[in-house]
């Protein structure tokens, strides 16, 4: 299961660069035997590198590459020794930041049990870490192990080491190993390609920015969507409000929605074909997911107010493969997923991606229905019904890189569209029949990369989108929980008083810009700008049919702005790492052709993050922001139909402050450790807060509130990774502290329809080469808790009214099996859904899913 760990072997504080390749001069091992005739006897292993005592002291800056200190003797097999069959194993070697190897992969092999006599030779080994700016570092490279047949003594030839084979084209050449030397030699060595690990994780976790980075390689195997990964893996607390299609809502310290900004590669989520929220996102399209608490960083010009979650799909380098995903489920379940890269030549390169999702949701509930015989109500167990959804959509980029005056310069189109049946009101009380909505999303997008001086990089991003909403409600049928029409209305209209055939349009302009100085370190300076202008218009045909005024014909135009300057220093030695910035917003919202309800708005805001390493792998971070966050257009004119307007809304703003340890990735003999703690502070004036009703639902504002949090993380990998636990709990206290206005009368009460607590556990079990040299089996068995939390205020009401949402312990296991063959690989997944058939709910009380399977085959090329 992806897990927001701490990247083991993160670089030293003081780096800022996004990517590094590692060129390093490493020694090689040899391995002789006594010849066939003579009994087998172990392989002995040459002099390989100097001895501890010799070996060199790491720079204050620049690269060490590893060096060997010690390998266990390798045993030349019988069968190889009879086959005489000599030759070179290369091996990718993992090593941790202590030099440990956590894994040994055969690249090529002898066969004839040498490739796996190789493997346990090299896995017991130990090196000198591999250092960067005098940090150890996490890293990856090739190493070469040669058997040779030891030739009779009294006519023994002098043994030519074989060369290491071409490298592919974008790396560094790998230099032959030279002739054995003679016994006065120091031993043989060769270059090595050691590539770092993840490193622009590694920067982000290690930098004073309060962030998670969840990492998403094992996601790609498994039979879940980006909901439920960062649900399980991080602080942020998500709801999806039914099945597969439904939509999500995400809680970071008790703030939700817009006030926790989505973004996918730097520009909001809905300028994407993913318009249909964070659960329409494909895993497999998603490399990295970054979540910051409370505090923003100025590079993702947003003016989000509780933090912010960035999807990474742009960190793979575009080479040429393909991936494709298929999935199926309960419920009439599928998704299908695909995306292929074909890398020209070195500057130009063409990546597409595409999904398609289709589900029946038809699961079980329990809802109050009448008895036909009585009349009475009563609670009874039925399929869900009106709630099949179906999504598509894809993108295509043209990119060209590394020409004379371009880094990089990447055009993209996407198209994405979703139709969804609506089975319910806001509360789950009264069934719908008939009521549909939908979606669509389509634009095109401009990436810009250009280094003008070696002081200065510049990034910038522009685009265009439109995006279509429907919502129809249009049948006079009365339906009942079992989606039959038990009576008819004089006017349509399940939802309310008068039919909806809704139809939204709204096109957006978007613009970004980033300028990275350096001054004193790489990239300490930044300045961010971000502007946003964005067009409403629509109808209701039903009551432009009737000559009635129509409120969505009414155009809306909202520009918003943004831009922010941060710096950042480090002291002694990177140990002390500070980051200061401003920021500054402005909005502009218009109603009416002739603008005749208008507004200007400015705020601004400031903060300051802070790190402090106490060792290489113990870190205290302690951060702070004023931030301010404008109502968006839904907010303020609603969407014409079940949600509707307040025009009255204010900005909100709030003290962001936060406080953590983090423990890296500690490697001790019994495993590897990692963990961290935090706690955070959000005051909060004219929150913008959702509230539902029974049919409708709008934004008010709430004159004070305070929400404190606490989040606790553990995980825990054995030797050799066969067993993995993972643990973490977050506790909210989210309370109202209204002085004014009709929220006053609920002061001291909790917010309704937020958990204060969420826990998850994990345990992983995993083996490997089962039938090949390249397999894992893998098993995960998860558990959530989620606490019992009200549907309304606390002093509303009495115990035996009062509505809540009982505490939740759901299940799940997944059971996955991943294989490799040259350069493609396939997984196949099983994974059981809420294995209890627990009673699942989302944050007002509606059921979500009981137990369901699902199976998953992903094929990479």
């Amino acid at each position: 299961m992806p897990t927001p760990r701490r990247w083991r072997g993160a670089l030293a504080p003081t780096s800022s660069f996004s990517a590094l390749v590692l060129l390093s001069l490493l020694s090689v091992g040899e391995a002789r035997a006594q010849e066939a005739s003579e009994p087998p006897g172990p392989a002995v292993a040459a002099p390989a590198s100097p001895t501890p005592s010799e070996e060199p002291r790491a720079p204050s800056s620049g690269v060490v590459p590893p060096v060997l200190v010690s390998k266990p003797e390798a045993v030349y097999p019988p069968e190889a020794l009879a086959a005489k069959v000599e030759g070179a194993v290369k091996l990718l070697l993992t090593l941790d930041e202590e030099g440990r190897v956590t894994r040994a992969q055969v690249v090529e092999g002898l066969g004839h049990g040498l490739d796996e006599a190789a493997v346990d030779a090299l896995a017991k080994a130990s090196f000198t870490p591999a250092m960067q700016d005098g940090t150890p570092v996490a890293c990856q490279f090739e190493f070469i192990h040669h058997f040779v047949l030891a030739a009779p003594a009294e006519a023994a030839p002098q043994v030519t080491e074989s060369p290491a084979p071409p490298p592919p084209v974008d790396e560094a050449p790998v230099a032959q190993a030279p002739a054995e030397p003679a016994p006065e030699s120091k031993s043989p060595s060769f270059t090595s390609i050691v590539r770092g690990k993840a490193t622009e994780a590694r920067v982000l976790v290690r930098g004073s920015e309060a962030v998670d980075v969840v990492e998403m390689e094992k996601a790609h195997e498994r039979a879940e969507d980006l909901a439920e990964v960062l649900t399980r893996a991080s602080a942020v607390q998500v709801q999806r409000t039914g099945g597969l299609g439904s939509r999500t809502q995400l809680s970071l310290g008790g703030l939700s929605g817009d006030q926790v900004r989505v973004l996918l590669d730097g520009v909001p989520i809905e300028y994407s074909p993913y318009v249909y929220g964070l659960g329409s996102v494909p895993v497999s399209l998603i490399r990295q997911m970054e979540v910051f608490n409370g505090v923003v960083p100025v590079r993702l010009a947003t003016d989000a107010l509780g933090g912010a979650i960035h999807l990474r799909s742009d960190l793979a380098a575009p080479e040429t493969g393909a991936s494709l995903s298929l999935q199926a489920g309960s419920f009439g379940s599928y998704r299908g997923t695909g995306r292929a890269t074909w890398r020209a030549n070195e500057h130009v390169f063409v990546r597409a991606a595409g999904f398609h999702d289709r589900a029946q949701n038809d699961y079980r509930i329990t809802v109050l229905v009448a008895d036909p015989d009585t009349g009475r109500m009563g609670p009874r167990a039925l399929n869900r019904g009106n709630d099949a959804y179906r999504g598509s959509g894809g993108s295509l980029e043209v990119g060209v890189e590394s020409l004379p005056g371009l880094d990089r310069l990447v055009l993209t189109g996407y198209l994405g569209q979703y139709d969804k049946e609506v089975p319910h009101d806001q509360l789950m009380i009264r069934p719908y029949g008939a009521v549909t909505s939908g979606q669509e999303s389509y634009g095109v997008g401009l990436r810009y990369e250009v280094s003008p001086h070696e002081r200065l990089k510049v990034l910038a991003i522009a685009g265009y989108n439109q995006r279509i909403g429907e919502l129809y409600d249009v049948s006079n049928c009365l339906y009942d929980w079992y989606g039959v029409c038990r009576d008819t209305q004089a006017r349509a209209g399940e939802i309310g008083s008068s039919p909806l055939e809704n139809t939204q349009k709204r096109q957006s302009l978007f613009g970004r810009v980033r300028l990275l100085g350096t001054l004193f370190d790489a990239e300490d300076l930044e300045l961010s700008l971000g502007a946003d202008d964005s067009e409403r218009t629509g109808e209701n045909a039903y009551l432009t049919r009737q000559g009635q005024e129509d409120p969505l014909r009414i155009p809306l135009g909202l520009t918003s702005g943004f831009g922010g300057l941060s710096h950042r220093q480090t002291l002694w030695e990177g140990r002390l790492e500070n980051t200061l910035f401003v920021k500054g917003y402005v909005q502009r919202f218009e109603s009416g052709t002739n603008a005749q309800l208008s507004e200007t708005r400015w705020a601004g805001g400031y903060g300051d993050t802070l790190r402090f390493s106490l060792t290489r792998w113990l870190l205290l971070k302690a951060s702070y922001e004023r931030a301010t966050r404008m109502p968006r257009v839904e907010e303020l004119f609603g969407d014409g139909g079940l949600l509707v307007e307040s025009t009255a809304l204010l900005p909100e703003s709030s003290h962001n402050a936060n406080l953590g340890v983090e423990l890296l990735s500690l490697v001790t003999p019994v495993g590897r450790f990692g963990a961290n703690a935090s706690a955070g502070l959000r005051d909060i004036e004219n929150l913008i807060q959702l509230f539902p009703g029974d049919t409708t639902q709008a934004y008010e504002n709430v004159d004070h509130a305070r929400s404190v949090t606490a989040h606790a993380g553990l995980d825990w990998d054995s030797p050799g990774d066969w067993v993995g636990l993972t643990g973490a709990v977050t506790w909210l206290d989210f309370k109202n502290l209204a002085e004014e206005g009709q929220f006053a009368r609920f002061k001291g009460d909790r917010m309704p329809n937020i958990p204060w607590l969420q826990a998850t556990g994990t345990a992983r079990f995993q083996v490997s080469r089962l039938f090949s040299r390249e397999d894992t089996l893998g098993l995960e068995w998860t558990t959530r808790v989620v606490g019992s939390f009200d549907r309304s205020w606390e002093s509303a009401g009495n115990g035996g009214t009062k509505q809540s949402v009982p505490t939740q312990v759901l299940h799940s296991t997944a059971l996955t099996y991943r294989a490799r063959f040259e350069r493609r690989a396939y997984s196949f997944s099983f994974n059981l859904h809420n294995l209890t058939d627990a009673a699942a709910f989302d944050i007002v009380g509606v059921q979500r899913p009981g137990r369901a399977l699902s199976a998953r085959l992903t094929v990479d090329l």
